[in-house]
């Protein structure tokens, strides 16, 4: 083969440009590749952003200021870059001139701008390296200095505490060497371009920041990258450390298409939705990327899933970035929603690590007191306890009651959802003790644990902290019960099987016996020793409705008292009704905002079929994706105003999970029995929705795609499958009340259905295998159906937008219930609105409902009443 002599020359040009930049320190560009998933906007000075892998996480503000962490220490914070234009010595400061932010999964870049240049600075955190890249792209007419500092830290997570910290400059790497007496760990922040600037002391640290100043030629960076490092070993030597140092900015491009086809992959080999609502898609595959932000690998203790993230300023807390049992079980419902299995698995075995068993990992306590939990769950470990002796010197590590239910619940979803059986034989003891430990705590042998002696609830602090028994914690338990009996009957331990079997009966009595309120009609929150309801308002009883533990017509009656305004805002779901005494927006357990809620709230919703109520809060989570940090959603909000609280953290697992689970399991309707090869498809499709598709379904070897196509008097579901053997697809999508089915076609040929007249919807429940291709379609008797326009609440506002409670179908009459603000004007859409004969308590104009109400109560909140006369054939 003839190679063309112009080609050859252009090689070693490319190749002598790329060694002269390299002796110069600087990098030649590359392209970023294009994300559809890209966020950009407007930067905000104040507004948090991070950048995550898997042993750093970069954690700042959007206008560059950040603090550094390479797990489990924190070397520096409050990097900032400053720069000089021309001969001036006036600096000038990254806020002034912050123009945009655009993040990827894989990197971030803030863009800066001022009259004589521009500067976009790429941050990159490659996912498997202790270290962090910075290219800062410049475009200037004169000669410019940019001058990075930052304060050196050297301080490890919280407890741990050190002293002997030092830094110096170090010209043959040019950056400062962060460490300590000990070196435990070493760091190097610099450039290969960079002329050091500040001469600290060598034996400690100075108060001021460590700067260093590079000077920009306009000519010299027209077609190269200024590359910044930031490189840690953990009981590393020097040497490795320059090593990786010099590697991190030498390979810049290499570890970005790394990063950039690590998520490519996780995206890909995941879960796929399209819905017609661009935000929703959006958030979706932010969900999947935040939570899978969580798992880090510490260099002392594991892999495993942390809480979430957020600045630890002049302290050691850098948000929930520790490894919390109850947030990684939590979230694991979402990662096996949507399918990262590989990483779900390997944060169940983590929080093995560190459960209970005989004298381990608590030595110095009390014998006895340490074989009474035996099987308990860690709530949480720092990630510092390599440097600290965590479980013995401090007390929060066995502190919640219930992390071991939720164990339970977590991985018997994830046996469901993934059929691995061969983990829960491995596991099998785990689960066993465990459960144990569960029972152990149900002292008057109703079925159900008590907080009594086990821990922590729902509630941390205040006045029903030390309640006897929380529906919360009850409605985990009985949801764990029922995951040990298919377990149990998995591994084919009959003795706990049985036993589950006749505990699960007691319990599901005890929850109805202890928290049910005929007088009110709804759930309580909990109970006293001698069986004292506490009657308050609140979201926790959604738990049971969630896990679908309940009487059912009681869930549905106790769902219509939840659904009005004093619980529900336009973003989230308070904890605590804004009726009661104790109600405080500010305050985390007794008023805020959580998305956690708004999790549990939601998917009990969609169980019970109030789709519109549902679909409102849906779209409250998916909005905290963009109104905070992008692509994160911040850990709790005020009751009041939509606003993040200040004592919340920036990037909350739990918080991405209150957009991932109801959006996987109530909204599309998604359940995947592996162990049987079923694929349960429930969605609750908005009536303005004219399709759905759910792609790269795992069951056991097969993959499944499944394409929903809605018009106004019909379905049509189209499978395929690369499929190993057949599976079963059981399909009941909800409609709107007065719908009915008139025909039903498998590949054209006509099938049996059920229809099932719920409360809130019309299902119709199809099963049939699906081994190749199947085509499904359901043609419709259609009768008007309401939906709701797209949210139009904003960061700061109050809580204003219309709340829907619920249906009922009166003959040909749909009845609509609804909450809203006197003198406010909302409108509603229709759809089949021609099929409308009349309406009362709002006007019909096209295929929208407009309502006013009256203001004969103040400026608070009302309920109407919306009537609709159908049209029948």
């Amino acid at each position: 083969m003839r190679i063309k002599l112009s080609t050859v020359i252009s090689f070693f040009l490319v190749l002598n440009l790329f060694g002269q930049n390299e002796q110069k320190g600087l990098i030649p560009k590359f392209e970023l590749q294009k994300n559809d998933i890209e966020l950009t906007m407007p930067a905000q000075p104040n507004q948090y952003f991070d950048r995550i892998g898997r042993k750093a996480a970069l954690m700042g503000f959007e206008d560059g200021t950040f603090e550094m962490w390479v797990w489990p220490w924190k070397p520096l914070r409050n990097f900032q870059l400053l720069f000089f234009s021309g001969s001036s010595t006036t600096p000038i400061q990254p806020k002034d001139i912050l123009k945009t932010l655009s993040v990827t999964p894989e990197t971030a870049v803030i863009t800066y701008a001022y009259e004589s240049f521009t500067v976009r600075e790429i941050i990159l955190v490659p996912v498997e390296e202790k270290g962090a890249i910075i290219l800062l792209d410049v475009n200037t007419t004169i000669p410019l200095k940019i001058v990075p500092g930052f304060l050196p830290v050297m301080q490890p997570q919280w407890p741990a505490g050190i002293g002997g910290q030092y830094s110096y400059w170090d010209d043959d790497v040019k950056g400062y060497i962060i460490s300590e007496g000990r070196q435990r760990a070493i760091f190097i922040c610099g450039s290969p371009l960079g002329q050091q600037m500040t001469a600290p002391p060598a034996h400690m640290f100075a108060d001021n920041p460590l700067q260093f100043q590079i000077e920009v030629k306009p000519e010299e960076v027209r077609n190269s990258f200024i590359p910044i490092v930031i490189a840690g070993g953990i009981d590393a030597k020097f040497e490795e450390v320059k090593i990786l140092y010099n590697d991190l900015w030498k390979n810049a491009e290499q570890y970005y298409q790394k990063n950039y086809e690590y998520y490519r992959t996780l995206r890909e080999s995941t879960i796929k939705v399209i819905t017609p609502i661009r935000k929703l898609n959006l958030a979706y595959e932010w969900s999947k990327v935040a939570l899978h932000n969580l798992m880090v690998d510490n260099p002392d203790l594991g892999y495993g899933m942390v809480a979430g993230y957020g600045l630890s300023g002049n302290g050691g807390r850098p948000g929930f970035a520790w490894f919390f049992g109850g947030d990684c079980f939590i979230n694991s419902l979402s990662f096996n929603s949507f399918q990262d299995f590989i990483s779900e698995k390997d944060a169940l075995k983590f929080t093995q690590k560190w459960q209970r068993r005989d004298n381990f990992p608590i030595r110095k306590k009390n014998p006895e007191e340490v074989n009474n939990d035996i099987g308990k769950m860690a709530h949480e470990l720092s990630q510092s306890d390599g440097l600290v002796d965590w479980w013995n010197d401090y007390h929060y590590g066995y502190n919640h009651a219930d992390t071991t239910p939720w164990y339970l619940v977590a991985i018997g979803d994830y046996y469901r959802q993934s059929g691995d059986l061969d983990f829960i034989k491995e596991s099998w003891k785990s689960i066993k003790a465990a459960y144990d430990w569960c029972l152990n705590k149900d002292s008057d042998g109703d079925g159900l644990m008590d907080l009594k002696g086990a821990g922590l609830g729902a509630l941390e602090f205040g006045k029903y902290v030390h309640i006897y028994a929380d529906f919360y914690t009850s409605a985990i338990w009985t949801k764990g019960i029922k995951a040990v009996i298919d377990m149990a009957g998995a591994v084919g331990d009959k003795e706990i099987k049985f036993q589950a079997e006749d505990q699960l009966t007691k319990a599901l009595k005890a929850m109805e016996d202890k928290f049910w309120m005929p007088e009110k009609g709804m759930y309580c929150y909990g109970a006293t020793e001698k069986g004292e309801q506490v009657d308050e308002i609140t979201p926790w009883p959604a738990t049971g409705m969630k896990f679908e533990i309940l009487n059912k017509n009681n869930a549905i009656e106790s769902l219509k008292h939840m659904n009005f305004s004093d619980l529900i805002t336009d973003w989230g779901v308070r904890s605590l009704s804004d009726k009661s005494e104790l109600y405080d927006p500010a305050n985390y357990n007794y008023g805020a905002v959580w998305p956690f809620i708004s999790n549990l709230m939601v998917c009990g919703q969609y169980n019970y079929n109030f789709s519109l109520s549902a679909y409102r809060l849906i779209q409250a989570n998916a909005a905290h994706f963009f109104d905070n940090g992008p692509g994160e959603v911040a850990e709790v909000f005020s009751g009041n105003f939509n606003t993040k609280l200040a004592e919340g953290y920036h990037d909350q697992g739990f918080s991405a999970s209150g957009f991932a689970q109801p959006f996987m399991r109530g909204l599309v309707g998604l359940d995947v029995d592996a162990v049987n090869q079923t694929i349960y498809l429930s969605p609750h499709l908005p009536a303005d929705w004219d399709s759905l598709f759910v792609g790269n379904i795992k069951v056991g070897g097969n993959f499944v795609n499944i394409n929903l196509l809605r018009t106004d008097d019909g379905l049509n579901l189209k499978a395929t499958c690369k499929s190993l053997n057949n599976i079963k697809i059981i399909f009941k999508p909800a409609f709107g009340l007065g719908t009915k089915v008139i025909t039903e076609t498998l590949d054209d040929k006509e099938i049996d259905f059920i229809e099932e007249n719920a409360d809130q919807a019309y299902i119709v429940n199809t099963s049939f295998d699906l081994s190749d291709s199947a085509d499904l379609k359901i043609t419709l008797d259609p009768s008007p159906e309401i939906y709701l326009l797209p949210s139009k609440t904003n960061s700061g506002e109050t809580n204003n937008e219309l709340k829907v409670l619920y249906q009922e179908l009166n003959g040909n009459d749909l009845i609509t219930y609804v909450d809203g603000k006197g003198e406010e004007e909302y409108t509603l859409g229709v759809r089949n609105s021609k099929l409308v004969r009349d309406i009362s308590g709002g006007k019909l104009t096209g295929n929208r409902i407009e309502i006013k109400f009256d203001n004969n109560e103040g400026s608070g909140f009302l309920k109407k009443e919306i009537r609709i006369g159908i049209k029948k054939k």
